[in-house]
């Protein structure tokens, strides 16, 4: 317990440091164990967390389970654990170029800019907008999910849902997302890779 505490708080200041947090704004968990996550407590700013702002919470059903009040968007990440085995880290973030194209009228689907996107990101999704905290939102971001190649899901006005098998991971695909994000937003016309040398991309690194 005390690892993955200790590793969940690495979590949210590598977040912080990759530039994945344009605000106070966001939360980050970790699978615990096939039954339960922790997870960033409400409102604990992720540059700074310490032991006593993190919850544990049931898998199965959402139950708090111990610590303070787990943050408002914990379905979100239980929803994500439960629909892919393979994930053990969950980030929410907001950070700038990504966020902008989360809000844009008519965003890019195709960011597939370079190598990076399609080799660790692998595809992204957007679920429609719902109110913060709501069963709504999670059930977007689930449905979002059901392609297993989808690694970060844009929720439309709100920000971004990552996932990764370990938290570096998560990190890495943020990092490079948010990358291709801020290429796409400067207005300017880009090509993108093949779409079967991006496949090929892809297939290299599913499973890693």
């Amino acid at each position: 317990m005390k690892q993955c505490d200790d590793d969940l708080i690495r979590f949210g200041r590598a977040a912080s440091d990759a530039g994945l947090m344009s605000s106070t704004c966001g939360n980050a968990s970790l699978r615990l164990d096939a039954d339960r996550m922790v997870i960033t407590a409400s409102g604990a700013p992720l540059a700074a967390l310490t032991p006593d702002a993190l919850s544990v919470v049931a898998l199965t059903d959402g139950a708090h389970l111990a610590g303070p009040r787990p943050s408002m968007e914990a379905e979100i990440h239980r929803r994500a654990y439960l629909r892919r085995p393979d994930v053990n880290a969950v980030l929410h973030c907001q950070s700038q170029g990504a966020t902008l194209l989360a809000c844009m009228q008519d965003p890019p689907l195709n960011l597939d800019l370079i190598p990076e996107i399609p080799a660790y990101v692998r595809r992204h999704a957007y679920a429609p907008w719902a109110m913060p905290g709501s069963l709504a939102l999670a059930e977007g971001v689930e449905q979002a999910l059901l392609d297993p190649d989808v690694t970060v899901v844009q929720m439309v006005n709100h920000g971004q849902v990552i996932l990764g098998a370990s938290w570096a991971q998560a990190i890495r695909r943020g990092t490079f997302f948010e990358l291709a994000a801020w290429m796409a937003s400067r207005g300017v016309p880009l090509r993108t890779i093949p779409e079967h040398d991006a496949e090929a991309l892809r297939a290299m690194t599913r499973g890693v």
